[in-house]
């Protein structure tokens, strides 16, 4: 057919040529009639190699041998076909390359029959994007299907759009039909028909929960299933006005909560036992301690029937080794204390130099009586540090003790004080034994004395343990260096206080030193059950002038012989049988006629907690058995020197 007899003029061909999709005009036997400028760019032909042409031409070749029956029967019942049908259908480019298309065909009537225009589209570009958008969505269907926790995602109508397996493994059983698409009220309510969730969660107070932090997600929300899973729900709005909700099994995470509640329970128990346990073991230990070294104090001030040297000295040997066992104790209940965390520091600045004045005051006449030179390095250094002087003179004299103890006789001890920055490192250099090589690691551990066990120097191999805990409450540390048989160096390191104004120390007014025989006769109540310490009492109070000892074996008796005889002063024991000891000064300060009478403590009970309870119990003096009779003699004379 000639193209005149289709066409309207030139305006028509710049038309067709100015179409954005490719356009071929065939006849009822594939004939191909007109293309337009769009079809030769899209097949790669000019325009004079296709008309003539089957329309075969631009179809791939596994398609071409049907392709004439589709023809005719579109030709004997013709009708437009829009883009888009959803058929797959790809063109053949002039290199025989194939590449999606979309074809809408439309038939149109002529004197010489139909022809069919047939419009055509390259969609390559959107097959492309299509596939890669699909791609996405198979890694986010997948990322999400691998995620261990269950996921749901609801749209802005609150419908279910997506969940992983871990939900349908969850939820499945407990839901009828499809997920996708239910809303989340009736997710919620098959789930609670079902009887999903534990029974002590209450199904209508469950529901209103969960409804209401769905609505206002915040924080998470705990549920416990019928199974004994415990979920942790947490929700988050999406910008889409959707909402992501993550169920998080954590049932593990509970168990392993609850194991390692129950196991800090134990450890607590465990380690409120082992205090229990030293503080029984401290009293029973001090309690004949006590006549031990009362008694050998009194044979060693016995003026009446005075022992002879040799005596003397076999007491003094009671003494120290009594001494010594007492030490033991105190350290063992000292570290016991810092371990279990009931050691209180009190950081302040502190004059370094009055501290190391004090130390080497009392450590002076042990070095006299070894032998053993003692002396301190002077310079221009931090006037304070920020510490607990107790606790830090405590490490010194501990260090200074060792030097002097593990030194020879001629030997020298040094303190020395170098700064690094904000810190004060204080050494305490010797040139004694040393400590083997293969100590050296385990010199901080409590009960190890490098080798010096089984020695002749005693010691408890608890000082240099506690001498580390305590420098690291202080936010300090400790170290040492060594080498056998020339000495050793062990240094405490702690901050350098920065300048305050502190102000001046106040010296107290001297203690009175007041004889007993002033010509009044003064009574003292003695509460005590055991009868060596009742007997030790008794023999250091008849050496005394001007004192008469009245003792009572039980807190009861003893409440009726103070009220009856009014005594100056009371010495109370704290464990007793029946009525305790606090009870006891409790009762007498309820008393009119007892409130004013001073009672002193004297106790074995040597613990932090048991010293700060007889304080807020109203003890005049909280004394410790084994009692020091220098310490209860300067006390009985406070009290007695008072009008």
């Amino acid at each position: 057919m000639p193209l005149s007899n289709i066409s309207a003029g030139v305006s028509f061909h710049e038309l067709v040529d100015a179409a954005p999709d490719g356009i071929v005009v065939c006849d009822s036997t594939g004939t191909i009639l007109l293309v337009n400028a769009q079809a030769e760019r899209m097949f790669g032909y000019e325009r004079d190699d296709l008309i003539g042409q089957q329309i075969e031409t631009l179809i791939p070749d596994r398609y071409r041998p049907r392709h004439p029956q589709h023809l005719q029967g579109y030709v004997e019942q013709p009708k437009a076909r829009p883009m888009g049908s959803g058929l797959s259908l790809f063109g053949r480019r002039r290199d025989g390359s194939e590449f999606p298309v979309e074809i809408s065909l439309s038939p149109i009537q002529s004197a010489n029959g139909t022809v069919v225009s047939a419009a055509i589209r390259d969609v390559t570009d959107r097959k492309a994007i299509e596939a890669e958008a699909r791609r996405s969505n198979a890694y986010l269907i997948s990322a999400v299907d691998s995620i261990q926790d269950a996921f749901v995602l609801y749209d802005e109508e609150d419908r279910i759009v997506l969940v992983n397996s871990r939900f349908r493994q969850l939820a499945g059983e407990a839901t009828k039909g499809t997920i996708v698409g239910k809303r989340f009220v009736d997710m919620l309510d098959e789930l609670l028909a079902a009887g999903f969730f534990a029974a002590e969660q209450g199904t209508p107070a469950l529901r209103k929960r969960w409804i209401g932090y769905h609505e206002m997600p915040s924080g998470a929300l705990e549920l416990k299933t019928a199974s004994g899973s415990v979920l942790r729900v947490v929700e988050h709005p999406t910008a889409e006005h959707g909402t992501v909700s993550l169920f998080v099994d954590i049932t593990e995470d509970r168990h392993r909560s609850d194991e390692l509640r129950r196991a800090r329970e134990q450890a607590e128990a465990a380690s409120a036992a082992k205090s229990e346990f030293l503080a029984s073991m401290s009293h029973e230990l001090r309690t004949p301690l006590n006549a031990v070294l009362g008694f050998a104090q009194l044979l060693q001030r016995d003026k009446k029937q005075p022992l002879s040297e040799r005596q003397l000295e076999r007491v003094d040997h009671v003494l120290r080794g009594g001494e010594h066992l007492l030490r033991l104790i105190d350290e063992v209940l000292d570290l016991s204390r810092i371990e279990a965390g009931a050691v209180a520091i009190s950081l302040e600045p502190v004059e370094i130099a009055s501290v190391l004045h004090e130390v080497m005051a009392t450590l002076d006449p042990v070095a006299q009586r070894a032998g053993v030179e003692l002396t301190a390095a002077h310079g221009t250094l931090p006037d304070r540090v920020l510490a607990d002087r107790t606790r830090l003179a405590q490490i010194l004299m501990n260090f200074g003790s060792n030097a002097i103890k593990y030194n020879h006789s001629g030997g020298h001890v040094r303190f020395e004080l170098a700064r690094n920055e904000d810190v004060l490192r204080i050494s305490v250099a010797d040139d004694g034994i040393g400590i083997p090589e293969d100590k050296r690691g385990k010199i901080f551990e409590p009960f190890h004395r490098a080798g010096q066990e089984t020695g002749p120097i005693q010691g408890t191999g608890i000082g240099l343990a506690i001498s580390k805990r305590l420098a690291e409450l202080m936010h300090g540390a400790v170290g040492f260096t060594s080498e056998t048989g020339k000495g050793s160096l062990f240094w405490v390191e702690v901050p350098v206080a920065r300048a305050l104004s502190v102000a001046p120390a106040v010296a107290e007014p001297p203690s009175p030193t007041l004889t007993f025989a002033d010509g009044l006769r003064h009574k003292i109540v003695y509460v005590e059950d055991n009868p060596s310490n009742i007997a030790f009492m008794r023999e250091l109070i008849d050496d005394l002038p001007g004192l008469e000892l009245i003792t009572a074996p039980t807190a009861e008796i003893g409440l009726e012989l103070i009220r009856a005889h009014l005594p100056r002063v009371v010495i109370m024991d704290i464990n007793l049988p029946g009525m305790s000891g606090f009870d006891a000064t409790k009762q007498l300060a309820a008393w009119p006629e007892t409130k004013a009478i001073p009672v002193i403590a004297l106790s074995a009970a040597a613990l932090t907690r048991d010293t700060s309870r007889a304080v807020s119990a109203g003890f005049y003096r909280y004394l410790t058995k084994p009692v020091k009779v220098d310490e209860l003699m300067a006390t009985l004379e406070e009290i007695l020197a008072k009008t």
